[in-house]
């Protein structure tokens, strides 16, 4: 990965994804788990790991319940009956302005008239997705580890439920900056009281991937060949976490996101026995979806 790249996403402060302003519920809750010489994790609470050959910062939104989905089309309702009502004054002032202006003597200055209203509506209406109120950043900052060589371990703390990577980005106050698995990713499971291994990027030395001729959707942004792999014999689990449960990821694929903070676009790596792409189709390997 560009280290110019990894080097500014950690100069970002790391914020709420929901756009400024927004409330709602706390869907996620979630923070890096310390690197100190005792750890306890709480059984409430997942926990996933993620271990690297460099410094990176990984995006997930977690996948809604049918409870959370619920009370997310509660909220975006009431958003979209508050715009309503305020569109309904705007278009009164707009309206009245319009009269105004049409009954006024010809030659007469011409007067200030606001600019017509849009009607929201539940195709136009703009709200914070649900993916973006549950998001979760890990990295590049804030490691559990750091081994000789510079090879990372992450541990990050989150409420249980189902996640997707959706990029390598870091979220400012401000800005955005990475790239976003749009085109195609994978989900998780990740279950109270157990480590999720999210497996291994190795970047270092290792041959990139060759685009098939004439496929124009290979990305070019993430074309990392060992993407969340198994990890080599030389990296081992950290021994404060040992006598820990620890079950690797189980990962399905799933389909397309928008671009929601105007970064990179570009799709995770095809995963053995996962799903494979076929052009800018995926392919589901695992047989779940």
């Amino acid at each position: 990965m560009n280290k110019l790249l990894l080097s500014a996403l950690a100069s970002l402060t790391l914020a709420s994804p929901a756009i400024a302003g927004d409330k709602h519920p706390v869907f996620v809750e979630t923070k890096a788990v310390k690197d100190k010489p005792v750890v306890a994790l709480d059984p409430a609470k997942a926990y996933v790991m993620l271990r690297t050959d460099e410094a990176v910062p990984l995006y997930l939104m977690r996948m809604p319940t049918a409870d959370e989905q619920a009370v997310y089309a509660e909220l975006r309702s009431k958003a979209l009956a508050e715009a309503r009502g305020k569109y309904a004054k705007k278009r009164a002032n707009y309206d009245r302005a319009v009269t105004a202006a049409a009954k006024l003597p010809k030659g007469s200055p011409a007067p200030r008239i606001p600019d017509e209203p849009i009607e929201p509506t539940e195709a136009n209406f703009e709200f914070t997705p649900f993916g973006a109120m549950a998001a979760v950043g890990i990295g590049p900052l804030d490691r559990f580890a750091k081994a000789k060589g510079g090879a990372s371990t992450y541990l990050q703390e989150l409420t249980p439920g189902e996640y997707r990577i959706y990029g390598h980005l870091v979220i400012g106050p401000n800005a955005a900056l990475g790239s976003c698995f749009c085109m195609g990713s994978v989900k998780f499971e990740a279950r109270a009281g157990e480590i999720v291994d999210m497996g291994v990027i190795l970047t270092d030395g290792i041959a990139r991937p060759k685009a098939t001729p004439g496929d124009s959707s290979m990305p070019v942004v993430m074309d990392i060949p060992n993407y969340l792999g198994p990890a080599p014999a030389e990296m081992t689990l950290d021994p404060r976490l040992a006598q820990m449960t620890v079950r690797r990821a189980e990962y399905r694929p799933v389909g397309k996101l928008p671009n929601y903070f105007g970064v990179t676009i570009g799709r995770i790596p095809e995963m053995a026995g996962v799903f494979r792409y076929e052009r800018d189709r995926i392919v589901d390997l695992a047989g779940t979806n």
